[in-house]
């Protein structure tokens, strides 16, 4: 049950884009058409003396108020769901009634009616269809074309019911004329092309057919890459954009099992579990939020990959899934960017009257085995070996030495390859002797910054 009402939600919404939409196409309709009128209005009024002209202002004035009349039940209430059937009805008659109705203060009198089926007035009935697009509803645009077809066709009956009026000629007859009778029976202005009325008719259904097929798949397209973006939508909360976009765009496992160079982080809250004993449980979770929202943004605007929260802590790696020119670079740009944003968030709750919170990084460079890993139905990009050890000893020795950050030789080594200027991004690190992590035999060349550097910056703000 609740799946269904989400998914008539979606549709709610996808509807009122298309009506936001078709309210859009409308106001552009005014801008464009209205002086169109304008200049239609003047060109009657050259082409056409007084009186005649009024017969002919009455009607670009219907057309014009047909045009607006949206706007302004837009400005007092919602569009009833039925005026863009009415408009679009009222609209096809009307132009009927003008095309097929003599000018009553013409001082020139058509005497027959049935010429004005012969001037191919019918062709402007497409432009009416045209316009019904732009309601974004296959419904309208049928009902657009069957409503021409009729106004059409009860016209050409209402024509031969007139005096005088014909719709052929027997050919038992046409066999007795000559050529010449046969000629002027051929052309007689009183005779009504049947044939001609029944293939404008059928044209006229076929296009509205044809616009409202292309229409209702414009309208299934348009749902799909909705749909496709919120799932994206969704994925990117739990995964980071570059790693959404692989996704999206691969109908293959993410990425084939491989070896490749990476960077990885660890940080996590520095005496979290005591914190955690003694607060209450919604400052606990108030101050998770807040430092995962930080971490979060940080390693994203850095291109990294936010691998898992693990409690408190966070994995992040630079070079997933794709390895990129700067990954050791873009690292201690996130490292540099989490010190900034974790001294702001200590200023802010220093003016709560909270203790600040103490995290604890660290980061190493070197080769990872990458792949999907999991069952059948749920898949996982996992990154494993030494390195994602090494990161987490790092970061863990941040207690033992007091140290805001701890990264690897390796990790620097790899910065400055890429060009990247050491003291610019992290003035504060130094060097440190190197020391022996759990689970690997050679020691760990060091680099630290003291613990106190960041905490003395958020006490002095």
């Amino acid at each position: 049950m609740e799946a269904s009402s989400g998914e008539q939600r979606r549709r709610d919404r996808l509807e009122a884009a298309f009506v936001d939409a078709e309210r859009q196409a409308q106001m552009t309709a005014v801008r464009v058409i209205l002086p169109a009128l304008l200049v239609v209005a003047a060109w009657v009024t050259w082409e056409n003396g007084f009186p005649e002209v009024l017969f002919y202002y009455a009607f670009i004035a219907a057309f014009g108020l047909l045009l607006t009349g949206p706007m302004l039940f837009w400005r007092i209430r919602r569009v009833p769901h039925w005026e863009r059937y009415l408009r679009f009805s009222l609209g096809v008659a009307l132009y009927t009634v003008l095309s097929l109705t003599p000018n009553p203060l013409a001082h020139v009198e058509v005497r027959s009616a049935a010429m004005f089926l012969r001037w191919q007035n019918e062709l402007y009935l497409f432009l009416f269809l045209a316009g019904s697009v732009f309601t974004y509803s296959p419904r309208v645009v049928l009902m657009t074309g069957v409503s021409a077809a009729f106004c059409w066709t009860l016209a050409a009956l209402w024509v031969l019911q007139m005096p005088g009026v014909f719709s052929g000629v027997p050919l038992e007859k046409l066999a007795t004329m000559s050529l010449q009778e046969q000629r002027w029976a051929l052309m007689d202005p009183n005779r009504v092309f049947v044939n001609g009325v029944v293939r404008v008719d059928l044209t006229l259904l076929l296009t509205a057919v044809t616009l409202a097929a292309f229409v209702r798949r414009s309208r299934q397209i348009v749902a799909r890459e909705a749909e496709v973006e919120r799932q994206r939508s969704n994925l990117s909360r739990y995964f980071s954009p570059n790693m959404v976009d692989e996704l999206a765009e691969s109908d293959l496992p993410l990425a084939s099992t491989r070896r490749q160079d990476v960077a990885v982080l660890f940080t996590d809250i520095v005496g979290f579990t005591a914190m955690s004993a003694r607060a209450e449980p919604e400052l606990v979770i108030e101050t998770l939020r807040q430092f995962h929202q930080r971490v979060e943004a940080a390693v994203f605007a850095r291109g990294g990959t936010l691998e898992k929260y693990i409690g408190d802590a966070v994995m992040a790696t630079f070079g997933t899934p794709r390895p990129g020119t700067e990954d050791a670079t873009n690292a201690l740009r996130c490292v540099r960017a989490l010190l900034d944003t974790l001294d702001e968030l200590n200023r802010e709750r220093g003016r709560r009257g909270f203790e600040p919170i103490r995290a604890g990084i660290g980061v190493h460079y070197g080769a990872v085995v990458l792949g999907d890993i999991g069952g059948e139905h749920r898949l996982e990009f996992a990154v494993v070996g030494d390195t994602v050890n090494v990161a987490s000893r790092l970061e863990r020795l941040t207690r033992d030495l007091d140290a805001a950050v701890v990264v690897s030789g390796e990790l620097v080594e790899a910065a400055l390859r890429e060009g990247a200027d050491l003291a610019a991004l992290l003035p504060e690190l130094r060097e440190a002797p190197s020391r022996a992590v759990r689970g690997r035999e050679q020691p760990v060349r060091l680099w630290i910054q003291p613990r106190d550097l960041p905490l003395a910056r958020a006490q002095r703000g």
